[in-house]
């Protein structure tokens, strides 16, 4: 293992022995009658095959995964979306009560409940806000991931909530000065909608980079919940799998479900949604740009926006009201009268834009 990597590790991963599912024995061969892993043979016809435990990480659907995101299978596993991934590290890398992590607010909120629930502190290297959006502050990251007890960098681009990227070069930056004092963990679950893509390409030059995958948001498999942990340390990608994941921690309808997005005949098909999913946001980005009611519109790279608006509760329960939910990010300062918001399909766009604009002020 690197020690970009190794260093970080919470020292009793690396001496535990983790557990060997039946299914991690000989792997799952169809061609076999597996007697070993306390499963029922007897099952309702029309759930035949469910009633055995999936691969634990399917070799079909890692093959399929690193295609898609240009890297080798040694440097892949699958998790149940990003989400349990962003766990499972903070639990890796951060003992508890002693270690921390590094955040950029206004960020996901998952970073900093996870090291909340471990418990591990956050530091906040707070976004530099300004009349263009937000920028990753390179010099207040550098610092911080100094500090003795910080384990990990959290960087979402492009980013939730405010929806625009960071140059690849000014997390680059980061990632080679912190190399020795932090591991970074980029969180691109919005990757597919950026016009910069992804930075799985520098992975063999980052050891201590970390990249996370979703099939949530551009192939639209939310409720799937299938993700990806990108590492060049295949060691650290075999802990991860052995000692830290759960026995059989994809289930099969998940998995059926991944390799039919992933296929190849569907990936035509993927990119003209994403386009067409595009095109939708910058049609109502067009149409907030005009709106009496929005005050600013944020940049975007992803598939969703950042919006100022004069009354924010207020058009926040007009929308709600009228059968539209959006996401309201009032509460933090960094985006004190901000709404955030996905586009659906071009039909109930347009009944949106009807309801937005009906809204009437005092």
């Amino acid at each position: 293992m690197h020690e970009a990597i190794k260093n970080f590790i919470r020292p009793h991963y690396q001496g535990m022995d983790g557990y060997v599912s039946a299914g991690m024995e000989t792997g799952k061969d169809e061609s076999l009658v597996f007697m070993n892993a306390n499963e029922g043979h007897y099952v309702l016809p029309e759930l035949q095959g469910y009633n055995f435990y999936p691969e634990p990480q399917p070799l079909k659907l890692i093959e399929l995964m690193a295609d898609a995101y240009g890297v080798e299978t040694s440097q892949i596993v699958a998790t149940r979306g990003a989400d349990e991934s962003l766990g499972l590290l903070t639990k890796i890398f951060c003992e508890p009560h002693k270690d921390a992590i590094v955040i950029s607010e206004p960020a996901f909120g998952m970073y900093a409940v996870n090291a909340d629930s471990a418990p591990v502190k956050t530091y906040d290297v707070p976004l530099i806000k300004s009349d263009d959006g937000f920028a990753i502050d390179k010099t207040g990251i550098i610092a911080k991931a100094q500090s003795d007890d910080v384990k990990l960098v959290y960087i979402c681009s492009p980013n939730n909530p405010t929806a625009g990227s960071f140059p690849h070069s000014n997390i680059l930056e980061i990632v080679k000065a912190v190399d020795g004092h932090a591991v970074v963990v980029l969180d691109e679950a919005y990757a597919e909608f950026s016009q910069q893509g992804s930075l799985s390409g520098e992975l063999q030059n980052c050891p201590n980079l970390i990249i996370l995958r979703t099939l949530s948001k551009a192939y639209a498999l939310a409720g799937v919940r299938m993700g990806a942990t990108l590492c060049d340390d295949s060691d650290f990608i075999d802990l991860m799998k052995s000692k830290v994941l759960d026995t059989y921690p994809l289930p099969r309808p998940a998995i059926e479900a991944a390799l039919i997005a992933l296929a190849p005949a569907n990936r035509a098909q993927i990119k003209q949604n994403i386009q067409s999913c595009l095109a939708e946001r910058d049609r109502l980005k067009e149409f907030f740009e005009i709106s009496e009611l929005v005050t600013k519109v944020y940049s975007t790279d992803a598939n969703f926006m950042l919006i100022e608006v004069v009354d924010v509760k207020a058009i926040w329960q007009h929308c709600y009201d009228n059968g539209f939910v959006l996401r309201d990010f009032s509460h933090k300062p960094e985006t004190a009268n901000c709404l955030r918001i996905s586009p659906a399909t071009a039909e109930l766009n347009d009944k949106f834009m009807e309801v937005f604009k009906a809204y009437k002020l005092a």
